[in-house]
């Protein structure tokens, strides 16, 4: 059994009353979907019905299936929420329209979301070397795979996945409980679903993928169907679709409610021919998307990349390579490197190699295949931006007809900003509670201006989580976020309308990442919050900057207990420093005890002030101010019930003489 990816799994999704911590959650809106949506033509029938055979594995469209095959834009077709399939690219299912919105029927009870229905086809005939009628005696299955989860949120058991053939004329009834989804009668009946013109063939129900690993000890599982009803389904326009019964991961709080119960689909095949165990392809491809050539991030300024160009460079690449058969296929491997769309500066070649079958050895190990060096350097140039592009193809007599999953592609992007994720949410990431911090750590070649920061927020049901929150940055003490050089109040989660686009949050003021305030050149960007509330930050679990990620609820600083990276990137630039931050750590004020549960609290201000004409003022997290009174050491706060407090020291003219965050927990 492959455990690697458990550590993935051990702590998704576990009810917010469980752990006071880290919280991973799905995604509202898909905003690739979204994009892509609202630029598509509606109506996708085609004019002649298909031939056989159908075939799809995904690899060669991405957003939405590919409109010769399928006739609507249900299905999120990417290379992102699949845990090892097949080859690369899947169809997913969820709970999200093709306008990459939570459905308006949403609810914590199941209710049909997505569909993804195939294009006519013509099963009642064949055509080549002539034309003949199709019968039973041709041997016509239909076969897939699929996998619930994968990267995303696990359909509850009252989830299903369905697949249904096209049968004009006949109508099945299901009955759906909060328990399960039956066909039958049930005494336990809340809600009844009558499909027309559709038979059942098979369903699936919810489950993690940790429990579908375990219970097949495979990561996708192949189905395969006979098509024996020559007198319903032999027709000149057969069709065939999945759909799936979804329902919202939380139905309690809006900040929590979001996307789930994703199904992946992979290799769709409806021919001849074949028979129960017709389970192998002659197919070898790549079954991974290609990986970043750098070592450290997925992007930074090119600027950094030249002041330490060797040591950012990856040592060699993970490709993984799969053999669909039973038999060793010849095959070659090689990758070359562009700049824009200039002509490869550099070329790679693994060689000949007979690539052994998946069911027997796995991915292919072999190493100038499976982990090819890095032998290269991007050109050193003094653009601000620019990208090259890393080709891999393979080579290989097993594929009689060319497939798109023999060729994947790495962009590779510098540009003013500093990234550990790959520009893709899978889930989404919380904190709670109120008070909780999070800090990204980061590290420079050279000094450099931090100007903004620029956050992926996922959107929630009804703006749940639209709460303000603190921006801060920090130094590094050995190796955790260290003194806090800048902290505002009052940012929001933002989003910008259009595809995979970050929001960018400006600073006060352009901190300078200089040795002397920054040892080493480390630095944290991250958020405090004042509610409870999951901010719900864009999470890419295809990418792992856990080892940079820091958080503190009570007590001590801690890393991320999740392998992915948030989305979350530090700008860049070269405009002279204005000023220093407003907000240095002898403007803090020292609070205890905090959090308090008793009726006083301690406020000591800042060495060197005096306390004579000095009043304090306690606000609540929304800006209400609730208590001003003449500066005391010994502060009454029996008035506050729990709850997270701003409180502010300031002298007879209104300057702020120190301010810190004041926590009572009763």
């Amino acid at each position: 059994m492959n455990l690697k990816f458990f550590n993935i799994f051990l702590f998704l999704f576990i009810p917010v009353t469980v752990f006071s911590q880290e919280v991973i959650s799905g995604l509202q809106v898909n905003i690739k979907v979204k994009q892509n949506a609202e630029k598509t033509i509606s109506g996708r029938e085609l004019t002649n019905p298909l031939l056989l055979p159908f075939f799809d594995d995904f690899s060669n469209s991405r957003i939405f299936p590919n409109p010769t095959l399928w006739s609507d834009n249900d299905a999120y077709i990417n290379d992102d929420y699949a845990v090892h399939p097949p080859t690369i690219g899947v169809a997913t299912l969820d709970a999200i329209d093709n306008l990459g919105r939570l459905y308006s029927n949403a609810s914590p009870f199941p209710y049909m979301a997505d569909f993804l229905t195939s294009q006519p086809i013509r099963l009642d005939s064949v055509f080549s070397p002539v034309r003949r009628i199709i019968t039973r005696a041709d041997s016509v299955y239909f076969s897939f795979y699929y996998q619930p989860q994968g990267f995303g949120n696990s359909p509850a058991k009252n989830d299903s996945l369905v697949l249904e053939f096209l049968a004009p004329g006949e109508n099945e009834t299901y009955y759906i409980n909060t328990d399960t989804i039956i066909s039958g009668i049930d005494t336990t009946i809340t809600d009844t679903v009558v499909i027309e013109g559709w038979r059942r063939m098979w369903s699936a129900s919810g489950q993690t993928l940790q429990t579908f690993y375990a219970q097949n000890n495979k990561w996708f599982r192949q189905v395969v169907i006979p098509v024996a009803d020559s007198a319903r389904f032999y027709t000149s326009e057969f069709r065939f679709r999945f759909r799936n019964y979804a329902s919202l991961a939380s139905g309690i709080l809006p900040d929590w409610q979001s996307n789930g119960d994703q199904w992946n689909i992979d290799y769709v095949y409806l021919n001849i021919g074949r028979n129960i165990h017709d389970t192998l392809h002659r197919d070898v491809g790549f079954a991974a998307k290609a990986p970043s050539m750098l070592k450290n991030y997925t992007s930074m300024p090119y600027n950094q990349y030249r002041s330490n160009f060797v040591n950012e460079m990856s040592d060699s690449l993970n490709i993984r390579i799969t053999n669909l058969d039973n038999i060793n296929y010849n095959a070659s491997y090689s990758y070359s490197v562009s700049s824009e769309y200039k002509p490869p500066f550099f070329f790679y070649s693994g060689g000949n190699y007979f690539i052994p079958p998946y069911v027997t050895s796995g991915y292919t190990n072999h190493q100038p295949f499976s982990r090819p060096p890095v032998s290269f350097v991007y050109p050193i140039g003094t653009q601000e931006k620019i990208f090259f592009t890393t080709t891999h193809i393979l080579n290989t007599e097993a594929n009689l007809i060319r497939r798109q999953n023999d060729t994947i592609r790495q962009v590779q992007v510098f540009a003013n900003y500093l990234s550990y994720d790959d520009g893709t949410a899978e889930a989404g990431y919380g904190l709670t509670p109120a008070g909780a911090q999070l800090a990204y750590k980061f590290k420079l070649n050279r000094a450099d201006s931090l100007l903004a920061i620029q956050m992926y927020f996922n959107q929630t049901l009804n703006g749940g989580n639209v709460k303000s929150f603190y921006i801060n940055v920090w130094n590094d003490y050995f190796g955790e976020p260290g003194e806090l050089i800048y902290s505002k109040f009052g940012y929001e989660p933002a989003y910008e309308d259009s595809l995979n686009k970050f929001y960018t949050y400006t600073l006060d003021s352009i901190i300078s990442i200089e040795a002397g305030l920054f040892p080493n050149l480390i630095f944290y960007v991250g958020w405090e919050q004042t509610t409870s509330d999951n901010l719900n930050i864009g999470y890419d679990f295809n990418s792992d900057a856990s080892k940079n990620t820091w958080y503190k609820t009570f007590g001590g600083w801690n890393q991320s207990l999740y392998k992915g990276a948030i989305m979350m990137r530090p700008v860049l630039g070269k405009l002279k420093v204005v000023g220093t931050p407003e907000l240095t750590h002898h403007e803090t004020l020292k609070i205890f005890p905090n959090p308090a549960s008793s009726d006083l609290v301690a406020i000591e201000i800042p060495s060197g002030k005096k306390s004579d004409n000095l009043s304090v003022n306690i606000s609540s997290a929304d800006g209400k101010t609730i208590i001003i009174a003449p500066y005391n050491r010994d502060t009454d706060v029996s008035a506050l019930p729990s709850g997270f407090y701003i409180v502010l020291v300031k002298d007879k003219n209104g300057k702020v003489v120190g301010r810190s965050k004041l926590i009572i927990n009763r």
